[in-house]
């Protein structure tokens, strides 16, 4: 989630725990209007939006009219943005109460949404319908072994011939991601449960078993995981460096950022 790092740590350890009750601790600290509306700006101001609004128009042309789901939505960052840009946005999540504080954001925004109730796992009720995007953000690295398959399956299987998915996830190869959780981990103070990082081979690998004829994974985030998580949310305080860049961006930067591409009609047979 992009909210991850502004989250307080004064949870009981849960390092292991999974579902429901890890993600009802987490929604118990949203922050107020200012303070989204802040995270909101960092979010359309830095370079993942970029890079999944260029990927978008090259695609599509423009996100006006688009049909988009973001899968695992909780309060939904990037169909916010999706919305302001004119895309008509269906947000799913298994948590009534995610659902709920996304309904309350969309609404005070002035924003369209459509709100259903989904598993990643069971996704029979979205396989009927046919999305231009599919998305998530801080989704799929919370589960483990074939289920991390069948998450990005999903993420294809509701699309339309043509159309792309957009999954971001932490990347493994991160130091600064790796010894921050470790950290957390030691004093207790992990709040997400099971989080087991995505690296760039793994992602490709599993998309390609999967059906999705073109991905790519850029990445982003190498100043900004140290600013936000061992500055913001260990002590405190720190820089706000979302927008910085480093030529170690691709290697070592925090967020991947999974794109593919589902196979068009007539490139199938």
């Amino acid at each position: 989630m992009t909210e991850q790092a502004t989250i307080q740590m004064n949870q009981p350890p849960s390092r292991h725990d999974t579902g429901t009750r890890v993600w009802e601790r987490v929604w118990k600290h949203v922050p107020d209007a200012e303070k989204d509306n802040a995270a909101l700006t960092r979010e359309r101001e830095g370079p993942r939006w970029a890079c999944i609004v260029d990927a978008i128009e090259s695609t599509f042309g423009g996100l006006e009219g688009l049909r988009t789901v973001e899968l695992g939505s909780g309060r939904a960052d990037l169909s916010v943005l999706l919305a302001e840009r004119g895309a008509k946005v269906t947000l799913v999540d298994q948590s009534d109460k995610a659902l709920d504080l996304a309904r309350e954001r969309f609404d005070r925004l002035g924003l369209p949404a459509e709100y259903r109730e989904g598993d990643l796992l069971n996704p029979s009720r979205l396989i009927d319908e046919q999305f231009d995007v599919s998305l998530s953000y801080g989704v799929i690295e919370h589960f483990k072994h074939d289920a991390r398959t069948q998450t990005i399956k999903t993420h294809h299987d509701v699309l339309r011939p043509g159309g792309l998915a957009v999954i971001g996830v932490p990347n493994s190869r991160c130091p600064q991601y790796r010894v921050w959780k470790a950290y957390l981990e030691l004093r207790g103070w992990w709040p997400y449960g099971m989080e087991i990082p995505y690296s760039r081979r793994e992602l490709l690998r599993r998309a390609e078993e999967v059906g999705f004829v073109k991905s790519r994974v850029p990445c982003t985030g190498f100043w900004q995981a140290i600013g936000d998580q061992w500055g913001r949310s260990i002590l405190g305080r720190g820089p706000d460096w979302s927008q910085k860049k480093s030529m170690l961006d691709p290697w070592l930067g925090f967020s991947l950022l999974f794109l593919g591409w589902r196979a068009n009609e007539s490139s199938r047979g």
